[in-house]
Parts: C-alpha cells; sequence; structure tokens
C-alpha cells in the first residue's frame, strides 16, 4: 500500500479528522435509527450493510476465475482477453445475488463455485459486522457522554416521506428474503399513486 502521507503530521490530523467524522456518523445513526445502539430493525442494518458492501467492494474489486473441468483458476490477462475462455467474475455483489436458499443448493450443485462465493460472503460478513461494531461503539460512547440526538420535528410531509424510506427499504428485505407479499414495483406505484391523490 502506497503512504499517501506528508508527514506523522498529516497522518496525525488525518487520523483525528476520521474520528471526529465516526462520531458524526455515530450521531446520525441515534437520529435516524429508533433505539441505537442498543436497537436496530433488520430494514435499517440491511441498509446499513449495502453501503458496507460498496465500501467492501471499493478495497476488494471481483476477481475474474476462468473455469477449467469445473475448477475456479484467477485468470491470467490474456484469458480475460480471450472471449472463447469461460469465465466469470466473482464478487460480493455476485456472492450476495445469491438468497440463502440459493447459496445452499450451490453446495450440492456446484461445490466448487459455492466454496469461493462462501468465502467472499464470509469475508464481506465480517467486514459489515465490523463496521457496524465500529458505529454501534461510537454511538454508546456519545450516549454514555450524556449527549442526547437532537431530534428534529417532521411536518406531515417529511413524515411521510420518512414512513414510506423505511417501508421502501423494509420491502426491498423481505423480498429478497422470498416474501411474496412484498413487491418493490407496487409499492413504488402504490407511493407514486398515493403523492399524485394527496398532493403534498
Amino acid at each position: 500500500m502506497t503512504n499517501s502521507f506528508k508527514s506523522l503530521k498529516d497522518l496525525g490530523y488525518q487520523q483525528a479528522k476520521t474520528g471526529d467524522t465516526l462520531v458524526e456518523q455515530a450521531q446520525s445513526a441515534i437520529e435516524m435509527i429508533t433505539g441505537f445502539p442498543a436497537d436496530i430493525t433488520p430494514e435499517a442494518k440491511a441498509e446499513l450493510f449495502s453501503g458496507y458492501q460498496l465500501r467492501f467492494n471499493e478495497n476488494r474489486p471481483a476477481v475474474t476465475y476462468v473455469i477449467v473441468n469445473g475448477h475456479y483458476i484467477r485468470a491470467t490477462e490474456e484469458q480475460i482477453a480471450n472471449k472463447k475462455v469461460e469465465k466469470v467474475d466473482i464478487g460480493v455483489a455476485y456472492a450476495f445475488s445469491y438468497s440463502s436458499q440459493e447459496f445452499g443448493k450451490l453446495a450440492n450443485t456446484n461445490p466448487a463455485l459455492h466454496g469461493l462465493v462462501k468465502q467472499w460472503r464470509d469475508d464481506a460478513s465480517t467486514y459489515c459486522s465490523n463496521r457496524l461494531g465500529d458505529l454501534k461503539r461510537a454511538a454508546q460512547k456519545i450516549l454514555s457522554q450524556g449527549k442526547t440526538a437532537q431530534r428534529k420535528t417532521l411536518d406531515f410531509a417529511e413524515s411521510l416521506e420518512k414512513a414510506f424510506d423505511q417501508l421502501q427499504s423494509s420491502v426491498k428485505v423481505k423480498h429478497s428474503r422470498g416474501d411474496t407479499t412484498a413487491d418493490p414495483a407496487k409499492f413504488k406505484a402504490a407511493v407514486d399513486a398515493f403523492y399524485k391523490a394527496y398532493k403534498v
């Protein structure tokens, strides 16, 4: 990793700045997630994890593998350029494109791929859990110092927007888990129709 700091003074400044940023983020989490850090809804956790996964992907981009006799091998530059070679890009997005049920079946249908996907899922999950832990600890420190979240009093239109945002996150999570009553497209259409009728 290239050292991007000009001096130890610069390193110290950047570290302090990062710490301040985490405090601000923890304060926002307290304001945005009811009961945080002691409680967090599955929907709020899923949203945070989606953000953590984006950063994980920046740190660890997808890897191109060639498939040879059922085995997955890191592709060389020549193989990547060769359109005739069977290959697949595997990273955090690919790994989590499988539902839990699909991932479980993969162990029997394609053990080699299952092993790769499992490693990506495990590594990303650990990363996300650690980042949530950082946020919770920072939030707990804020609360232990007697600081309280400054909650804005929302007008009705803002309350509607917040409620619909939370429900939109919920319907996406439940749909991804196989809930047949959760339809993101129908929900969006219903919200659009509501706003058209209510005109807030």
